[in-house]
């Protein structure tokens, strides 16, 4: 009985890495005319989304925590209860282009104070739109 539910609870992440793999990643997607390009694309984007989990799973395994992108303000404040696909993409994303726009930490990045009613203007930030911004 045991390994019965062993062997579902690790088809279920198995069918989560498909549908990530899919959705997130376009794999079976890509838009190329090389035959072996046609095979060689797919294997790329799985080796790419396998390096990925593994840096995540590395550094957050660490005693020391990285310097990470902080959530949106409009996110729950509470803890995810893993690490998404998504968040790990939009950290990724955040570091290369971090280093492009001159931001190297985050901790100053936003600011969790309670605006004012009415703001004179809005003045939009080129790094928040930048670094937040998906697919």
């Amino acid at each position: 009985m045991r390994a019965v539910v062993q062997g579902y609870v690790q088809r279920w992440g198995i069918e989560v890495n498909f549908r990530e793999e899919k959705t997130l990643l376009g794999v079976g997607q890509a838009q190329v005319r090389n035959a072996a390009s046609v095979e060689a694309v797919p294997a790329l984007q799985v080796a790419s989304y396998a390096m990925l989990l593994l840096a995540t799973l590395r550094t957050l395994d660490d005693a020391v925590k990285p310097d990470l992108l902080p959530l949106p303000k409009w996110a729950a404040d509470t803890a995810p209860p893993r690490f998404s696909t998504q968040r790990a993409i939009n950290q990724l994303r955040a570091e290369v282009w971090g280093r492009a726009l001159g931001v190297s930490n985050f901790s100053d990045f936003i600011t969790r104070y309670a605006p004012t009613a009415k703001p004179e203007k809005f003045a939009p930030d080129l790094r928040s739109a930048v670094l937040y911004a998906v697919n």
